[in-house]
């Protein structure tokens, strides 16, 4: 490996000023050089006074790739660090493809009012193979909205069928797949919609689970939303 390029990979990581992409919610941004290709890193950082309720979700969503086997941070900013030295002592020791190393991303779609809905995806370097896991929040106590947030649920898988269907696309919805769900907002931040995403476990690929998305506007779904979180979401 040769001088410059071990000096691009400790002089010409980028540090990027966190971007705030919401009231409780913020992605720190950071990269890395590999192959003279500049790679991101993310991590999502929790704006709260709630340390119980912040660090229980940290502990959930750090678990949904486990990159660190089992090592859990409190704090997103060592372990994007952490992410950064990691990824780049498997570089100097070029074992960055036998580590199967995975890049985190993390999208925002809705935070307020306490309710936080955002996914953690990952793509694994030197490989086709992805992922993508969503969440739901209460910032209240840490606890997972899931399936709380919906009322009616057979009648819902009912309907998701129903445009899976109309997609001409044949997969069994089952309740669990209610969980992975991303709330729409318009310009203006107010609900449109929410966006389920069925994934196809019966038949895996390199690449992982093939993603179908069933989208309902608000005025279809919010009938089935449970009238605590329904309040909560069109609080303006």
């Amino acid at each position: 490996m040769s001088i410059n390029f071990i000096k691009q990979i400790f002089l010409l990581t980028l540090l990027f000023s966190a971007s705030v992409n919401g009231q409780n919610l913020k992605i720190l941004h950071d990269s890395i050089v590999i192959d003279n290709s500049y790679f991101k890193l993310q991590e999502l950082k929790i704006i709260s006074k709630n340390d119980l309720a912040k660090n229980k979700i940290y502990k959930t969503i750090q678990s949904a790739y486990d990159i660190f086997d089992g090592v859990y941070f409190n704090t997103p900013e060592e372990r994007i660090k952490i992410k950064k030295d990691t990824l780049s002592k498997r570089i100097l020791e070029n074992r960055l493809r036998e580590s199967n190393s995975g890049f985190e991303d993390y999208e925002i779609y809705y935070d307020k009012n306490n309710i936080i809905n955002f996914s953690v995806s990952i793509q694994s370097y030197g490989s086709a193979w992805e992922g993508i896991k969503y969440y739901c929040f209460d910032l209240n106590n840490g606890k997972r909205i899931e399936l709380d947030l919906f009322v009616n649920q057979q009648t819902l898988l009912k309907k998701c069928r129903t445009k899976l269907n109309n997609q001409s696309i044949n997969l069994p919805v089952k309740q669990n797949d209610l969980s992975n769900f991303k709330v729409i907002t318009d310009k203006n931040k107010h609900i449109s919609g929410i966006e389920f995403s069925i994934f196809e476990t019966e038949n895996y690929r390199n690449s992982g689970y093939q993603e179908f998305i069933v989208h309902f506007d608000w005025n279809e779904i919010k009938e089935h939303i449970s009238p605590v979180h329904k309040n909560k979401l069109l609080n303006k």
